[in-house]
């Protein structure tokens, strides 16, 4: 007999405004993110259906990418990388961070992945992968005296340095 664990519910309409909604899909098995209802910012924490229909993706937003670190910030201000940044351009930051591939309306793609980040600066990052990546991104950063942050970047250069290659970014922001 199948337990209410087990069981998958469809959600189709928000219930806070009933707009409707690509479908989400609550319990069973699968990594589930939190979304965002566009219209009035209920959240859900649920999977997008692979069967959802295409042109309601535009009701709903992933709150957050990465969903074990949902406290971190979604944005930091230029002035908080200037105020660490101001006698160099770009900042040595060698460390291994989470990553995910984003579609054209920046819904998560695939699995998470680690990238080794090389330096960063006010408007992009670096990184460094044994495939190169295309198109955008979203990093989680720890940085410090500013914690965790979600940044979202495009691909903007890549080359290859031996076995591996190296990217440039820029970063954007989700609109």
């Amino acid at each position: 007999m199948e337990s209410a664990v087990d069981r998958e519910f469809q959600i189709k309409h928000c219930v806070t405004c009933d707009s409707p909604l690509p479908t989400l899909v609550v319990g069973g098995s699968g990594p589930v993110r939190e979304w965002e209802c566009l219209n009035c910012g209920a959240t859900y924490l649920a999977r997008l259906s692979p069967t959802a229909p295409h042109d309601l993706r535009d009701r709903v937003k992933p709150a957050h990418y990465f969903p074990e670190h949902r406290g971190a910030a979604t944005k930091v201000r230029i002035k908080d990388l200037e105020q660490e940044l101001r006698r160099h351009p770009r900042k040595p930051l060698m460390m291994s961070v989470p990553a995910m591939q984003l579609d054209y309306d920046h819904f998560p793609v695939g699995d998470e992945f680690s990238v080794l980040t090389r330096n960063l600066s006010a408007s992009g990052i670096a990184i460094i992968h044994t495939k190169p990546l295309v198109g955008k991104l979203a990093l989680l950063i720890e940085l410090p005296e500013i914690g965790h942050v979600q940044l979202l970047l495009r691909i903007v250069r890549c080359k290859q340095v031996g076995q591996l290659y190296e990217m440039g970014g820029a970063f954007f922001d989700r609109r």
